[in-house]
């Protein structure tokens, strides 16, 4: 990014992930618990570091704003391992998909998102009532009941149809419709 005035200073450009994003903090950064709001550090310390994958939703100038589930910690701009995008949330209603007969086909909530290092695969575990199953699933099989679709800003244009009038035809004036002395 250049500046049109060139008696000021270059400036650095603003390099910002296109929120929301998700990541995992398998190691704690090196800089103590400073990258930590004062105000989330002892949640963020049960949560960090661990397999658990946070969804990194907002930037508010000084900190990140993570979600895991319900819970919501601040950071600043550390080190994380990215992933790829995830469609599915923690608290969202799946179906368990039989498999020919290898799982218990139902209908569960996601209860954890976690990273396997090893495989370099996304793990979700699921609970039914109070029963968090052990072990965990991939997302093949996994259907999920209630989509959330989000549309990026920006990201789609829509076009306004034109109609395909022909000039000669008379189009009729219906007033103004917004004036509020005319429709009372």
């Amino acid at each position: 990014m250049t500046n049109s005035d060139p008696s000021l200073p270059e400036q650095p450009p603003v390099l910002r992930p296109q929120l929301p994003d998700w990541g995992v903090y398998l190691r704690p950064p090196e800089d103590g618990v400073q990258w930590i709001h004062a105000d989330d550090r002892e949640l963020a310390l049960q949560l960090i570091p661990s397999p658990r994958i946070f969804c990194r939703s907002r930037w508010d100038g000084d900190y990140y704003w993570l979600h895991y589930g319900p819970q919501t910690i601040r950071v600043r701009p550390t080190m994380w391992l990215l992933l790829p995008p995830l469609d599915v949330e923690i608290g969202a209603q799946v179906e368990l998909l039989a498999r020919h007969g290898l799982n218990d086909a139902g209908i569960y909530w996601i209860a954890e998102l976690m990273f396997n290092a090893a495989s370099h695969q996304v793990e979700y575990y699921l609970r039914r009532d109070e029963l968090v199953l052990s072990r965990p699933f991939e997302r093949e099989d996994l259907q999920v009941l209630q989509p959330h679709f989000k549309l990026r800003a920006g990201f789609y244009r829509h076009e306004p149809p034109k109609a395909a009038l022909p000039n000669d035809l008379e189009l009729l004036d219906v007033g103004d419709l917004l004036n509020e002395e005319h429709n009372a």
